[in-house]
């Protein structure tokens, strides 16, 4: 065909005809042209039900509400229907463009007919009848594809073999979630202290675990469901808050009680020292926040956790002479690709 061009407002000028433009020429030429290439047919998927073909019990499909194209012929259907099938057969169930008659509708038929510009069948299952009961449906749908180029050395799904893909092949990856501020309880007997900070940059509130005492707060959490491998490791974001560095330790301690869903808690604890320096000063007296892992915790998918954490200050392993201001403990564990 020669050189054209749509869609123009002043039928007779230029590629706009002069009698306007027909049913044929819009539906075959923008619908094909949307939904990729010529002659594309097929459900739109997501379109209300997609129809779905069902049992409707005896010898009735019932078909759900739904949308299709049927070579540039737009079928929708927004109410269930029902197509009656014969008797011991299989048989097709589709949705029928026909040019003569002007229609698109749903129909059952033995074998497929898709003869462009006179009757065009877009099949949606294929159904088996014994005994006057469906016996069998096979879900036959297409879906249409817009019409686009894919990025160099993309996978089509359509080019994934089935169960290519499953749970158990995909790769685990390393996960985590962070308690802090309200997360916090301070301990009932030995309480770690909501600390201002005005004298450090970034000037962050936190609890404090003084120097002079032993103070304690507490978390509970529950192990992520998608948690896996040998344990949950617990680290500690924590700085100073003097105003000049110290090679100080902090003598940190930890008392996890730990049970199963409906289970009975089971306590372990333990201490460990982290070396100072506590948040080294950068420049402008910035704090250089430490990260340090304070404890690997034995745990299972969906147990329940009572976590303390503790400054031992008694121990003389604590050599830190100041408060150390804790900002948020961080669980981080593997989950299950």
């Amino acid at each position: 065909m020669p050189e054209t061009s749509y869609l123009w407002d002043n039928p007779g000028t230029g590629d706009s005809p002069a009698g306007g433009y027909g049913n044929d020429e819009l539906c075959q030429g923008i619908f094909r042209m949307l939904f990729n290439g010529t002659g594309d047919q097929g459900v739109l998927r997501g379109w209300l039900n997609d129809l779905e073909v069902t049992d409707g019990g005896g010898l009735d499909a019932d078909v759900d509400t739904g949308a299709a194209l049927c070579y540039g012929v737009w079928y929708e259907s927004d109410a269930a229907e029902t197509v009656a099938l014969p008797n011991n057969s299989t048989v097709h169930v589709v949705v029928r463009a026909s040019w003569a008659t002007q229609t698109a509708r749903l129909a059952q038929v033995a074998a497929l007919t898709q003869t462009p510009g006179a009757t065009y069948d877009i099949p949606l299952a294929e159904v088996t009848t014994v005994g006057g009961a469906i016996t069998v449906i096979t879900d036959e749908r297409d879906y249409c594809e817009y019409s686009t180029a894919l990025w160099p050395f993309t996978v089509e799904a359509d080019n994934i073999l089935a169960d290519a893909v499953t749970p158990i092949k995909l790769i685990n990856q390393g996960r985590y979630f962070p308690r802090g501020a309200g997360c916090i309880a301070p301990d009932a007997t030995n309480p770690v202290v909501w600390t201002a900070n005005t004298t450090r940059i970034p000037y962050h509130d936190a609890w404090g675990f003084v120097d002079a005492a032993m103070t304690a707060g507490w978390v509970t959490f529950r192990v992520p469901p998608d948690f896996t491998g040998a344990g949950l490791d617990i680290y500690l974001f924590d700085g100073n808050i003097v105003l000049t560095d110290s090679t100080g330790a902090v003598r940190w301690g930890y008392s996890a009680w730990i049970a199963a869903a409906g289970g009975v808690l089971a306590n372990t604890a333990a201490e460990a020292t982290q070396p100072g320096p506590i948040g080294q000063v950068g420049v402008g007296s910035t704090i250089y926040l430490a990260f340090w892992n304070l404890c690997t915790l034995a745990v299972s998918a969906g147990d329940l956790v009572h976590l303390q954490i503790y400054r031992d200050t008694a121990d003389l392993a604590d050599t830190f002479a100041s408060t150390v201001r804790l900002f948020q403990i961080e669980a981080r564990y593997t989950a299950d690709g």
